[in-house]
């Protein structure tokens, strides 16, 4: 499994969301968030977009490796989010 998808499964899980529950609230089928939590498919830039502001969280939370999900402080430091959104809305522009 890629570091994507065990993250996302675990702030999934941590926020006490199925995986249809999940997909709903991001308007995909429960079969693609079932790929991307397994690696058999890493969701683009935009679904990761979708899938931190549904879960509320920074989007290094999803896309670092090294982000310690067991510290809830991490899941909802407000700078982070800041931060994330303008490094990815710069990277569209580039």
């Amino acid at each position: 499994m890629n570091h994507i998808g065990e993250n996302i499964r675990l702030v999934r899980e941590q926020h006490g969301l199925t995986r249809f529950e999940l997909a709903k609230r991001a308007r995909v089928g429960s079969a693609v968030i079932e790929r991307y939590e397994s690696g058999i498919s890493t969701p683009d830039t935009l679904t990761i977009l979708k899938l931190c502001t549904i879960l509320d969280i920074p989007v290094s939370t999803i896309t670092n490796p090294q982000v310690d999900l067991q510290n809830q402080n991490e899941l909802n430091h407000p700078m982070l989010h800041q931060q994330d959104m303008n490094e990815t809305i710069s990277n569209f522009y580039v």
